[in-house]
């Protein structure tokens, strides 16, 4: 298997690429509102590094969001240009499910873990994590979910830096972005297509914290 992995959900953008052999090559930036111009150029070069072309790519994953609106897109598409034009299996993991990976061993019934992403607004989108299937999902201020969280609960992802003057250091696990490392992704994925899992193209949907705002045109009089 050789696999591809982007991400694209918000201003923190990640690539990576493992070959036959397990070698991998990651790469991760801040994109100032330009993953479309970036996101190529950044997978390229990941696959130069292991003198692959994208042609020789057997898999594909990508990060579903939430995120921004446009930034989501941009992975997605992307992902899905090079799915339909090599007939690759394709995977869509949610954003939440990867920024919570590297602390979910902390995850337990009574201690349950937060990922949080910005949602804009000053507002944070969050999931629960507490071992159970049917986790909780939710957009509050800081304040707010400061009030909702349990005194067990910890927090991390991108957003948690939100939390700095409202939990003490010992319950946010992430100190500062970015907090999704590509290397992350390329664990989840490569454990579900071995499993056999992937997924049909038009499921590869952008997951949003909040529903796009879309005006109605005026009806004429």
């Amino acid at each position: 298997m050789i696999l591809a992995v982007l991400d694209t959900s918000t201003r923190f953008a990640g690539v990576g690429v493992v070959d036959e052999a397990g070698k991998r090559a990651t790469r991760a930036w801040r994109s100032n509102q330009n993953h479309g111009a970036e996101l190529m150029p950044a997978l390229v070069d990941s696959l130069d590094e292991l003198d692959l072309s994208p042609t020789d790519l057997t898999h594909i994953a990508v990060a579903l969001g939430p995120g921004g609106f446009s930034a989501v897109r941009v992975g997605i598409s992307t992902t899905l240009g090079l799915a339909v034009g090599n007939q690759l299996p394709v995977l869509g993991i949610p954003t939440h499910i990867i920024e919570v990976y590297p602390h979910r061993k902390s995850i337990s019934s009574n201690r349950p873990v937060y990922s949080l992403l910005p949602a804009g607004r000053n507002e944070i989108s969050w999931q629960r994590h507490d071992g159970r299937p049917d986790s909780e999902t939710g957009v509050a201020s800081p304040e707010e979910l400061a009030d909702r969280l349990g005194p067990e609960a910890l927090v991390c992802g991108e957003a948690s830096e939100l939390m700095v003057e409202l939990l003490v250091s010992s319950r946010i696990l992430d100190t500062g972005p970015p907090t999704r490392p590509p290397d992350s992704m390329i664990d989840i994925a490569s454990a579900k297509f071995r499993a056999g899992v992937e997924m049909p193209n038009e499921q590869i949907r952008p997951i949003y914290a909040r529903a796009p705002s879309i005006s109605r045109p005026k009806s004429a009089k």
